[in-house]
Order: structure tokens, then C-alpha cells, then sequence
């Protein structure tokens, strides 16, 4: 096999390690369904501050990873874990601050 073809197949077999399928929802209402709403996907590793959030559903994540929601800013406070399809917030209607995706 030639150099470039080897080099072309390495390259292909490594772009979807670097893509992520992580896709997180968030919303100003309760319920997933209501206010203000916006997208996030492929925030590996990272704390995502938040305003005015009251609900966020995981559509997808990538394998191995998790996804965790806080109430506070720097997502240490109030952990709650989050599969994918769900739909969650606080009961008390509380602002979720911050979330992370941890991999």
C-alpha cells in the first residue's frame, strides 16, 4: 500500500473519534417544552454555564460519556445525572446553572 493511501485511511478511521455525537437541549420553561430554547453539542470535559434554564433533555451523547446538571455556576452543587431522552429540571422549578459532559 502506497504512503498516501495509508496516510488517507488513517485519516478516515480517526474523523469520527473527532466528532462528537453528544446533542443537549435546554429551555427558559419546565417540561422541556416551553421559553427560550437553544443546542449544545461537543463540550467534552468542559463546566457549561448556564442562564435561565429550567429544563435540558440529552438527545445523544457519545459512548462512555455522561452528562451532569447543577445548581450552581460551577458544577459542584446539587448533582444529578442525566440519560439520554430524558427530560429533567429541579422539582421546585429552580435554575439548572451549569452542566458538564464528563468522558
Amino acid at each position: 500500500m502506497s504512503p498516501v493511501l495509508s496516510t488517507i485511511i488513517t485519516i478516515a478511521f480517526a474523523i469520527p473519534s473527532l466528532i462528537s455525537a453528544t446533542s443537549v437541549e435546554t429551555w427558559s420553561g419546565t417540561s422541556c417544552n416551553s421559553g427560550d430554547h437553544l443546542y449544545w453539542s461537543g463540550h467534552k470535559g468542559e463546566c457549561i454555564t448556564l442562564g435561565n434554564v429550567r429544563s435540558l433533555r440529552v438527545n445523544s451523547i457519545d459512548q462512555g460519556c455522561s452528562l451532569t446538571y447543577y445548581s450552581d455556576n460551577y458544577c459542584s452543587d446539587n448533582r444529578i445525572g442525566l440519560g439520554t431522552g430524558y427530560c429533567a429540571g429541579y422539582a421546585d422549578g429552580g435554575q439548572v446553572r451549569s452542566f458538564s459532559w464528563d468522558c
